[in-house]
């Protein structure tokens, strides 16, 4: 998705969320609004590493937490 890494991943499960980092102008300022992506994780038949946006009902519970770890972390940041 992006050339720069994550400043951050969190991974309950196979759910995956990453924060980046994410430059905007405002009024002539540059202010940070980080991004944040999730993705549930799988292997596809050959055994590579694949992402999907989709999920089960058994990984929501996972991803809410991921995403609640998230914002936890970035809402420590602000304070």
């Amino acid at each position: 998705m992006r050339n720069t890494p994550p400043i951050k991943m969190i991974m309950i499960g196979n759910c995956r969320v990453s924060i980046f980092r994410n430059l905007v102008v405002k009024d002539g300022k540059e202010i940070e609004l980080p991004k944040v992506v999730l993705e549930v994780r799988y292997r596809d038949k050959t055994g590579r590493w694949r992402s999907t946006q989709a999920m089960t009902l058994r990984e929501i519970p996972k991803a809410i937490l991921a995403l609640q770890k998230a914002f936890e972390h970035l809402a420590s940041q602000k304070s």
